[in-house]
């Protein structure tokens, strides 16, 4: 059974560090860079890849929000309607893929102007209609290549806090975390629990799963793909992984996730997401002409 694991935040002073905030802000600091160098490799322009990377994580995080209170905590906003505006307060994966997928077709649209310029750095903007729009496809696919090994810190990030327990399992069983009471074992920034309530833990479950893609898409960086290649399989080998893991998830009446006749809002989104993949990936194998 493997010990639950417990990171203290970090205080530097008035500051307080989250481990799940410095690992996601480390994912997407990685990531930005393998996408840079990528879109480098491929002749892309790098300032059209940076403000595609700023429009996706903006969306993402508006995204993840919302759909976390929406469709997982809509108690909350009928108490109240303003938790839509704590971006803080809980993300959802495919809230933040939905996120990103407006803000990234707003970007295929608009581009951004400076209207007041603050200072330290800080800048008013304003959306301005593009004269010709951008295609998404190919710093989309630049985006998706690298994108696993961002995504294996941001679920390294729930593993240590520990915001997605599975069922109650047997210690013997493969991947099972010691939930519960039990002895501590302190190390520095972290302790160890052996707790006595084994349970499937879908963080540690879907980063483990994050390391595989990411290997894999790795091998493939200098072999010469079809743009849109990856963003046909990376859906098509996320979705039918992560419909099967929810169903590890805490039912509702456990405190875990909401289901909407018998499936939780992401296994919806799977169906979904896993339709795109394999529509998309017909178009390619046709060599169809795709306008994004």
């Amino acid at each position: 059974m493997i010990p639950y694991i417990h990171v203290y935040e970090l205080h530097l002073g008035p500051l307080t560090l989250h481990p799940f905030g410095i690992l996601v802000a480390t994912g997407v600091v990685l990531g930005t860079a393998l996408a840079k160098r990528r879109a480098r490799s491929l002749g892309l322009d790098q300032d059209s890849l940076m403000s595609f990377v700023t429009w996706a994580l903006v969306g993402g995080f508006i995204g993840g929000h919302v759909f976390d209170e929406i469709f997982y905590h809509p108690e909350e906003i009928l108490k109240a309607p303003w938790s839509l505006l704590y971006l803080w307060a809980g993300l959802s994966s495919f809230g933040g893929f939905a996120g990103s997928i407006i803000g990234i077709v707003l970007w295929k649209f608009y581009e951004t102007k400076p209207v007041l310029r603050l200072g330290a750095g800080f800048t008013l903007v304003r959306p301005v209609r593009r004269a010709t729009p951008l295609r998404l496809l190919p710093f989309s696919d630049v985006f998706l290549a690298v994108f696993p090994v961002a995504w294996v810190f941001g679920r390294l990030g729930c593993t240590v806090v520990h915001d997605h327990p599975g069922l109650q399992t047997s210690a013997s069983r493969p991947f099972s975390v010691a939930y519960g009471p039990g002895p501590v074992e302190k190390y520095g920034f972290f302790e160890l629990r052996y707790g006595s309530i084994p349970r499937f833990d879908l963080g540690l479950l879907e980063m483990l799963f994050s390391v595989l893609v990411a290997c894999v898409f790795a091998l493939t960086w200098k072999k010469r793909l079809p743009v849109g290649a990856y963003v046909a399989a990376l859906p098509l080998i996320y979705a039918p992984v992560r419909f099967a893991m929810d169903y590890l998830r805490l039912q509702d009446a456990e405190g875990g996730d909401l289901r909407y006749a018998n499936l939780t809002p992401a296994q919806w989104a799977c169906l979904a997401l896993f339709a795109f993949g394999l529509t998309l990936l017909t178009r390619l194998r046709s060599r169809a002409p795709i306008q994004t």
